[in-house]
Formats: C-alpha cells, structure tokens, sequence
C-alpha cells in the first residue's frame, strides 16, 4: 500500500496540556478535501481537542487501473499516482491548519490508494483509534447516496463508533441529544459516548421504538401492557447504568411505528442536534431480508449521527445481569441464537412446560418431571422446539413445536443464571421454568 503521510504538531498556545503516561489513541478522520469537508474536519478537530486525543486524518483515493485495462484505455504511470497523492496531502494539510476555534494537540495526514471503506476500516484496526469521522458529501441527492454507503460500509466492517457528520453541521455540544434505544450493549454504548456531546444543563432523549406487530384481537390487550411495562422497566435499569455528568436531564420515551422513519420523525419535531445508536451486523441475506435501522439512519440522517456497532463479544450476551431480570425480544432475527444459547446454558436442567392460550378461559397444561435437552427456533417457519428429556431414562425424549412465536422473553435471577423462557405465539404463551437438582 503506497502512502503519502505528514505530521504535525499544533502550535503550543492552542493546545490543551498534554498528558503524562501512556499516549491517547487517535481520532480517525476520513475525508476528501476537495468535496467541501469543512463540517467533518471541524467536527473531527473538536473532538480530538475535547478528548485530548491526536487527530489522524485519512484521504482514500480509489484508483481505476483494473477498469482502465479492461477498457483497453493506457494506464497512468506511477509518478502521477504520485503526485496526485502529494497534492492530496497539502491540501488537507492547508485545510486543517486554517484557524479554528478548537485545535487538536498534534495531527496526522495520510494519503493511501485502495478500496475507500476497507482502508478506512483497517486504518482504525491498526491505529487502535478511538472514533471515526466520517461525512456525507455535499453534491446533492446522489453524492449524499454515495457517501452515505461509504458510511455503511465502513460502519460493517470495523467495531469502532462511527460519527457520520453532514454538510451543515457544527461542531460543539447540542442542548438536545437523541439515543435511539434497544436495550442492547452497542445501543448502552452509544447512550455514554453521546452524553460527550450534550450541552451543560442539556438533555439526553433516550428513544425506543415498538415496531408494528400482528396479533389476534384476544391477545393485543395484555401484549401492549406486558411490552409497556417492560420497557419502563428495562429504561429505568438502562438510565443506571450510565455514568451522567452533573446537570444533564435525562427523559425516556417509547413510540410506535416503523423504527427508522418514527426517530426521524421524532429528531425533526424535537429539533435534535445530533442522535446517537448501537448498530448491529448482519449477514447479507438479513440485510436483503431486514435491513439495518442504523443504515437506514445513515442514509436519512440530516444531522450528526454516532453509531456504535456491535462487537463480537455482544452475540453472547443476549442475557444481561446488568440490565437484570428480563431480556425480551420482538426482533425475529435474535431469536435463533437467544432461544439457542438458552438450550446449550441449562442443557440438563429440570423443568416445568407450561402451555396456556390466550382465549378467556385461558386454556392450559403443564409438563413437569424432565430436563431440557435442547432448544431452537426455524426462522423461515417462526417455529420454536423445546426438547426435553426423561429424568429416569436417558434414551426418552420428547420434542415440543411451538408455532407462530411472536416474542421471545428470557428470565434471570439476582446472579444472571436463567430461571425461565417464554414464548408468546399468536394463539396463547409457552413459558419453560428451570429449576434446580435437589
């Protein structure tokens, strides 16, 4: 990988006074100086200078010689690749030294060819940075397309927070702030990162969406208050764990609808100076299937945005002693891997099945006296199979098929060991209760 690189250090009456001990890792800024960056670099200078932090900052050209061969067109000799990289480099050279209000304590310039998201990803990885910066371009309805998937992109392939910064932003804290919130890890990351940038005496809005759901006219009554009084709930045990400076208010609402077009909506209304969320990966059939909501963020975002993807680490922390009590999921594409990392963490427990409808009567029966042996869900058939086994004779089995689960609930006791799962399907709940061995 050829680059083009300077340093530079910011003069000593506008840098903050430097740390003693072990360096602080860089703010990575990714830009192109010449699609008027302006908004991005001041963001990016910011923030390294509130931080402490030396600001690094990244142009990917992209060059075309595979095409160019292809076509039978002559490709360009290296000294122009060259030059154009230098010329590169001092103009965003020229571009971070201009008088700003904040000055970062030293900075970083790179030039480098390759694939624009995977270079800035794999940047960040080697650097250790603590944040990209990223913006979306300012040549209207297709260049803000453009740049905005380089944000996905980038936002895919690494786990560093990512601030997508648009054109007409300023640098600075907002006296409102918009979390958008799942209750997942990444989401609980992003609600801390984005309190550096509330104003003092400002306010952190944390924000979650019930998406539509489709139920039997029987069970609608006791699903919206059971989800109701969850959330307030689990907003309650979220808010603790977050470490808020002196003078910030924090309020919680629950909306309804479409998840990525109700916070636009509601970031609009509220006039929100910046929105924050956790961002999770998918493969590329869930993508095509479900979407992302922090892609869809990205690419309608008229404000800076902070997303947190998840890390690899979080796949397994479906249930969360922390937040206490109850992870509850109406998010299909969860369920397999919560229903399945349930049955391989009480595989051999005894339980107690218990199936009770959702009609008047509240119908039932309960299955007691085996261990679970196993559980699982079929996506494509929204089916769960609890398997269980006869405590006296390790050959007898029994399989359960549940059908059309609508929600998935797990419950832990006071040390985070699971006590119960729940399924609530469209027809009545299948609830299995783990005990203990005597």
């Amino acid at each position: 990988m050829t680059t083009a690189t300077a340093l530079r250090t910011a003069p000593d009456q506008t840098s903050p006074p430097r740390e003693t001990g072990a360096p602080r890792a860089p703010l990575l800024v990714a830009v192109k100086p010449y699609d008027k960056c302006d908004a991005t670099l001041e963001m990016a200078q910011w923030l390294a200078a509130e931080q402490g932090r030396p600001l690094h900052a990244l142009t990917v050209l992209e060059t075309n010689d595979a095409i160019a061969i292809a076509a039978g067109v002559p490709v360009l000799p290296d000294h122009y690749h060259a030059e154009e990289r230098a010329a590169v480099a001092d103009l965003l050279e020229e571009r971070l030294g201009r008088p700003a209000p904040h000055t970062a304590r030293d900075h970083r310039v790179d030039v480098i060819e390759g694939p624009a998201a995977r270079s800035v990803a794999d940047v960040a990885e080697e650097r250790s940075a603590s944040a990209i910066v990223v913006g979306t371009g300012s040549h209207g309805r297709l260049g803000r397309l453009v740049y905005g998937e380089h944000a996905v992109q980038i936002s895919r392939l690494t786990d560093r927070p990512i601030l997508v910064v648009p054109p007409n932003a300023h640098a600075g804290r907002y006296a409102h702030v918009m979390v958008a919130v799942d209750f997942s890890p990444a989401s609980r990351r992003a609600a801390q990162l984005a309190l550096d940038f509330v104003a003092d005496e400002g306010e952190l809005a944390l924000v979650h969406v019930k998406s539509a759901v489709s139920l039997s006219e029987e069970s609608a009554g006791w699903w919206e208050e059971a989800y109701e009084r969850r959330t307030a709930d689990l907003f309650h045990r979220f808010v603790a764990l977050l470490q808020l400076p002196r003078g910030i208010r924090v309020t919680t609402r629950m909306l309804h609808g479409d998840v990525a077009a109700t916070l636009v909506a509601h970031a609009r209304e509220h006039y929100v100076g910046l929105v924050a969320c956790g961002g999770r990966r998918h493969s590329f059939l869930e993508r095509v299937l479900l979407g992302s909501v922090s892609t869809e963020l990205i690419r309608r975002t008229e404000w800076p945005l902070l997303v947190v993807p998840s890390r690899p680490q979080d796949e397994a922390d479906d249930v969360r002693p922390a937040m206490g009590g109850v992870v509850e999921s109406w998010d299909a594409s969860a369920w397999p891997g919560l229903i399945e990392r349930f049955g391989r963490r009480n595989g051999g427990r005894p339980t107690q099945l218990r199936f009770r409808t959702a009609s008047p009567q509240g119908v039932g029966s309960v299955e007691q006296g085996y261990r679970l042996l196993d559980a699982s869900f079929d996506r494509a058939a929204t089916r769960a199979e609890i398997v269980l086994g006869d405590a006296e004779s390790s050959g007898s089995q029994v399989s359960h098929r549940v059908s059309n689960v609508r929600a998935v609930m797990v419950s832990t006791d006071a040390t985070g060991r699971d006590t119960a799962l729940r399924l609530d399907t469209a027809s009545g709940r299948c609830t299995v209760t783990l005990g203990d061995d005597a």
